[in-house]
């Protein structure tokens, strides 16, 4: 039995990385995954080397898993020795560039593919679980992009390899399997935000492939076939969406509907989210009544969307300052808002303050590497170097906290401190120095172990007063986001009218901004979105089938001071809010305008939505 000393190292990595950075990781088709025995994890991939890690930490029974990495990462000694060790397989990727390659390039590529084949086959015949990820390459879109038929052919060649070598037929190994998995982020780049991961009903390949080579067929049937399967899979068990606009729609009619993300279940995130998809979905052939319902709500919700986003504020706080009954805007709530906020906010700032000082070169480092390596729009990258970055800072932050703990008991005197200390016990004092004597007993093992003990502590204290609400009716963390976002909310109505943005100067704020193009991604086109337009003033509804200018904003505007959203802000809250509540009750009333889906509104009011 291998040791894999350097994948046991990074799967270590990866299990403080899913639990430091996120809040909540919810797995699901644990048994899917058989104990022993060759098996493919074909997985989704949109978050870089997070979704390694989340597989890796995830996966059931702990088992091994040897990944394809791209082979220019091999061209580093250092990494090459690194990724060898964990077992990781090289690969040669060919971004779509739309040019026809050489001779020499073709043959070059052959060799590659057939050394790939081959190793990935002596893994998989002893046993081992190689993880795909059939997108070919980490992206950020509204759906999945591109199935590329790599499992596929990677079970086919396996068998054929089976075949002609005579390996692993005496233990059954030939009875590969794959495995379509779906990691599912609420919100990838956010600190302590959640993951769904799901693993699949398992595919025997050999029901596709073995009668291939016995009656001598084409191949490229079973590949077809095995991919559909995938395909259908990894979609059922993610979120997909025809374009941005339904897909930031939807996700906008979720906030609202559910004010904030916690109060949805993981297991119900996928379904909840797709089935809100769905609704802003138009049917294959829409009447005109259902393209005015679209229009009418979808132009609403993405101008929210974008201004929250661009103000940096999240609805579920600008509801608890300034509910949605408000008729108008109340300016005498806020001095009161404020003298109940500020005592509890610096109470439990208070609180915060000694597991927040270890975890400050955290956050510093975190956000830091997310805008220097990440890019502005590259979301998947930001939250990748975010982790990495975190990581690194809390490393340092705990070096920093052991080294001024030694230099406190350099100037204290240690005996008369402690002694102060046991006699205040009381009756515990007996405990706390069996403890003491323990640890100077066992010597440096025991000091290591106290400060072990003690680091985890301060990470709970951490967690537990960022996420919970253990100690107040909502944590420190979204008391510090209130907090700031009154402030923000204040300045922004005592803005003068002489500094408003005029409706030219808003309209490039009223558009999120999209990610940048994946050149690995294959017949890259304009999705077709939703049937509504970009501007909630056309006189016209467009045509269901004609896609929309959901590629109009390709550059993300400039930063602008949130003050001078604020207005527009509110104002884009109350249309939204009120277009949804129209848009639900419409569609309540008409039976969901004929569609198979008439009963989506019951499933979210079963849920636990409440409808505006």
């Amino acid at each position: 039995m291998e040791l894999k000393l350097v994948y046991r190292a990074l799967r270590k990595i990866s299990d403080w990385t899913l639990a430091g950075f996120f809040s909540e990781v919810y797995v699901e088709g644990q048994r899917n995954v058989g104990k022993d025995g060759p098996l493919i994890i074909a997985s989704t991939h949109h978050n870089e080397i997070i979704d390694i890690a989340t597989l890796a930490a995830t996966i059931p029974h702990r088992r091994h898993l040897s990944f394809w990495a791209k082979s220019s990462m091999f061209a580093n000694p250092i990494t090459r020795a690194i990724l060898e060790s964990s077992g990781a397989i090289p690969v040669r990727r060919n971004p779509n560039n739309g040019g026809s390659a050489s001779s020499s390039a073709a043959t070059n590529t052959n060799t590659t593919q057939t050394s790939l084949f081959r190793d990935t086959s002596t893994a998989l015949a002893s046993g081992g679980v190689i993880g795909v990820f059939p997108e070919g390459t980490s992206y950020t879109q509204p759906g999945i992009a591109q199935v590329l038929p790599g499992a596929a052919w990677t079970a086919v060649e396996y068998v054929r390899w089976v075949r002609a070598t005579g390996k692993g037929k005496r233990e059954g190994e030939e009875e590969l399997t794959i495995v379509p998995t779906t990691i599912v982020y609420t919100d990838k780049a956010r600190y302590l935000s959640r993951i769904v991961v799901r693993y699949g009903t398992p595919i025997v390949t050999s029901t596709y492939i073995q009668e291939v080579f016995e009656d001598d067929r084409d191949v490229r049937d079973a590949v077809k076939t095995i991919m559909a399967e995938v395909e259908r899979q990894m979609k059922e068990m993610s979120v997909n969406a025809p374009g941005w606009d339904t897909l930031y729609a939807a996700n906008m009619a979720r906030e609202i509907l559910w004010e904030d993300e916690k109060n949805i279940p993981l297991k119900d995130w996928v379904e909840i989210s797709q089935t809100l998809v769905n609704l802003f979905t138009p049917p294959p052939n829409p009447t005109t009544h259902e393209i005015y319902q679209l229009d009418a709500v979808i132009p609403p919700l993405t101008r929210y969307h974008a201004l929250l986003y661009h103000t940096g504020i999240k609805h579920y706080i600008l509801n608890s300052l300034l509910p949605t009954t408000s008729s108008s805007i109340p300016f005498s709530k806020f001095p009161r808002t404020l003298l109940l906020t500020l005592p509890k906010t610096l109470l439990g700032l208070f609180l915060f303050t000694p597991p927040l000082l270890l975890h400050i070169p955290a956050y510093i480092t975190g956000t830091l590497a997310a805008r220097c390596f990440g890019g502005r729009r590259d979301e998947e990258t930001k939250a990748q170097y975010k982790a990495v970055g975190g990581g690194v800072g809390f490393g340092i932050g705990v070096g920093i906290f052991l080294g001024l703990m030694r230099r406190v008991s350099r100037l204290v005197d240690e005996r008369k401190w402690a002694e102060g200390v046991l006699d205040s016990m009381g009756e515990k004092r007996w405990w706390v120095e069996s403890m003491l004597g323990w640890i100077e007993k066992t010597g440096w093992m025991g000091k290591a172990l106290g400060v072990y003990v003690g680091v985890r502590m301060m990470v709970r204290w951490h967690n537990a007063l960022v996420l919970t609400a253990a100690l107040y009716i909502s944590g420190n963390y979204k008391r510090l986001k209130t907090f700031l976002t009154f402030w923000k909310l204040l300045g922004g109505l005592s803005l003068p009218l002489n500094k408003r943005l005029n409706e030219q100067e808003l309209k490039i704020y009223t558009r999120s901004p999209q990610p940048p193009r994946n050149s690995f991604i294959k017949n890259v086109a304009k999705s077709a979105s939703t049937v509504a337009s970009s501007s909630s003033s056309s006189s016209s509804a467009p045509s269901p089938t004609s896609p929309t200018n959901e590629m109009e904003v390709e550059v993300e505007p400039k930063p602008i001071a949130s003050t001078k959203l604020i207005r527009p802000l509110l104002d884009a809250r109350g249309e939204a809010v009120s277009a949804l509540g129209a848009f639900l009750r419409e569609f309540e009333k008409s039976g969901g305008g004929g569609r198979e889906d008439g009963g989506l509104i019951q499933f979210l009011w079963g849920k636990g939505a409440r409808v505006p």
